[in-house]
């Protein structure tokens, strides 16, 4: 019979994990690790950027939606996305859990290792968290990242620059709509952009991770631009999943506004734009022209083929509307 949280108790979980996490090969910059009060890390050469974000049971997901190993995986890619939106890439995380008595411990431990061996797949490692009683599961990771060249932000994109996004839009927010009907389809694991993000941000002038919606996003980058944007519904690289779904014009429409998709929106001069021939094979990932900056009021308009306004029902995710 599987023992319960409640049964094994809170520090001998957490006792338990720990000798885990030890017994991984050391980490030259890991001072000293989980277990103590606080991680200690030696610093490294590059800036340093940290990202914070959380996955709430109720709220991003439903019991059944994926493994324990899963939702390990996918609470470090959303974090992970920040970083690479900015040009960086992750080195050490920390996971604050809060999860009820009658969770079995063995999901936890699964949850925890599939966290640990995402980050290590992706050059980085965790070093400590917490771990408390709640009615429900919620996970939220603290990602610490460098930068090798420049880092970029969303606040730098200017009239005439192109706007250029990676992979494709609409597959996730699609698999989440049937999930919440009730659906049994997959959970796609959010793709990890690190390596395009670090070749893209010395080009950019702004980037902005995709995780609310394009036209949400691209919202978020104008206003700090103070410019505007414009994106052509057909141009985007709408999922071939949501293009059976919906078809023609709704799939674009779809896909601009569901969000989940975590890929990068980049903001590129002219002169950038010359350098991705150069630069496409190694990005990893596909990318695609979508639309421009221009010049005026922060406001994003997605239009058809003749240039006309679409409305769109909302930009994208909320948590309070």
């Amino acid at each position: 019979m599987a023992r319960l949280l409640r049964d094994v108790g809170e520090h001998a979980w957490i006792g338990r994990v720990v000798r885990r996490l030890a017994a991984a090969p050391a980490a030259r910059r890991v001072a000293i690790g989980p277990g103590d009060d606080a991680a200690v890390i030696r610093p490294g050469r590059g800036a340093l950027l940290l990202t914070t974000d959380a996955l709430l049971e109720g709220v991003h997901f439903r019991a059944g939606w994926a493994s324990p190993a899963m939702l390990g995986r996918r609470a470090f890619a959303i974090n992970a996305s920040d970083l690479a939106a900015m040009g960086g890439e992750p080195t050490f995380a920390l996971l604050a859990l809060e999860a009820p008595a009658t969770l079995p411990a063995a999901d936890l431990d699964a949850l925890v290792t599939g966290f640990a061996r995402a980050a290590r797949d992706a050059g980085a490692r965790l070093v400590g968290g917490n771990l408390a009683r709640g009615p429900h599961l919620a996970i939220t990771a603290t990602l610490l990242g460098e930068a090798r060249g420049p880092i970029v932000g969303r606040d730098g994109a200017r009239a005439g620059d192109a706007l250029y996004v990676t992979g494709t839009l609409g597959r996730t927010g699609l698999a989440v709509r049937r999930l919440r009907a009730g659906r049994r389809v997959p959970w796609p694991m959010p793709p990890l952009r690190l390596r395009a993000g670090r070749l893209l941000a010395p080009l950019a002038h702004a980037m902005i991770d995709v995780s609310d919606g394009l036209v949400q996003d691209a919202g978020h980058l104008c206003r700090a631009s103070g410019a505007g944007a414009e994106l052509l519904a057909a141009c985007l690289p709408v999922a071939a999943a949501c293009r059976r779904a919906f078809g023609g014009p709704a799939a674009a429409l779809f896909a601009a506004t569901a969000g989940e998709d975590y890929e990068l929106l980049v903001a590129l001069p002219p002169r950038a734009e010359r350098a991705l021939p150069r630069l496409r094979r190694r990005l990893g990932c596909r990318l695609t022209r979508v639309g421009r900056i221009v010049a005026g009021r922060p406001v994003v308009r997605l239009l058809d083929r003749a240039g006309r306004p679409l409305a769109a029902p909302r930009p994208g995710f909320d948590h309070f509307r």
